[in-house]
């Protein structure tokens, strides 16, 4: 498809990510960012403290997000090199991974695509029958991943470092762009950045906002909460990265760079 003028909303965590900014390269394309989601750091009990603290002595730690890993470590106390004795890390995907090589932590696996559903796939019962696993998340995290892998016999403690909110205001100018100019894409990269634009700009009938627009997501559970509300999603990629949704989209709309 092209098209000779593109309006994109991003509604991700945040604004500074290389991949999506690089979108602003391409001819007769505008971003507008609006993160819909504000990541808040939890206060945690004495007992959730303990058991951040003695994450060593798992044999699975299991981080699905960049802020997981972030969260984590402002309430891990000990050395970071004794995580790596004898528990094996587990990444949701590459930035998580590259969050935890940050920390100089080593990490063991990796699914295929970054999804709880393919770590759910990658711990087979075999490998964690018996096994204790620790996973640092969000305060709303789904709880199929740490159900799943109970009823394949591990022991699994969950604990939330983090909670995602949506901002406690709109910026007017943000408001005018898209009361004046609606975008043609908009970009959701969870359920949450979906759930709380609708919240956030009082939308009644979804169905109806977004008939005629274009969506893009970063991966079936994202797909899953947009097409309930009968909306088509447009753009899915293959790897659920924000790089590969780029790409996605550049294929798309044949954008083509500035010269």
């Amino acid at each position: 498809m092209n098209k000779s003028n593109l309006n994109i909303f991003f509604a991700g965590s945040s604004q500074n990510n290389s991949e999506i900014n690089a979108l602003s390269e391409f001819v007769n394309v505008k971003l507008t960012f609006f993160p819909t989601i504000e990541i808040i750091p939890l206060q945690l009990s004495k007992q959730e403290k303990d058991i951040i603290n003695y994450a060593d002595d798992y044999d699975f730690l299991i981080f699905t997000s960049t802020n997981a890993v972030k969260y984590f470590f402002l309430n891990f106390e000990k050395e970071l090199i004794t995580l790596n004795r004898k528990a094996k890390i587990v990444a949701i995907g590459k930035k998580t991974a590259e969050a935890l090589f940050r920390e100089n932590i080593d990490v063991d696996l990796i699914p295929s695509l970054s999804s709880s559903e393919s770590i759910d796939k990658l711990l087979s019962e075999n490998f964690v029958k018996g096994k204790s696993i620790l996973i640092p998340g969000s305060k709303i995290s789904k709880a199929d991943l740490f159900i799943s892998l109970e009823n394949k016999g591990a022991a699994v403690d969950f604990i939330a470092v983090y909670d995602n909110k949506p901002p406690s205001n709109i910026p007017d100018f943000i408001k005018k762009n898209i009361d004046n100019k609606t975008p043609d894409l908009f970009v959701f990269t969870s359920p949450s950045t979906f759930n709380n634009f609708i919240k956030l700009f009082e939308i009644d009938n979804p169905r109806t906002y977004f008939n005629n627009k274009d969506i893009a997501v970063i991966g079936p559970v994202t797909e899953q909460v947009v097409t309930a509300q009968n909306i088509k999603v447009t753009i899915k990629p293959e790897d659920f990265n924000l790089a590969s949704l780029k790409k996605e989209i550049i294929k798309f709309y044949k954008l083509k760079k500035q010269y």
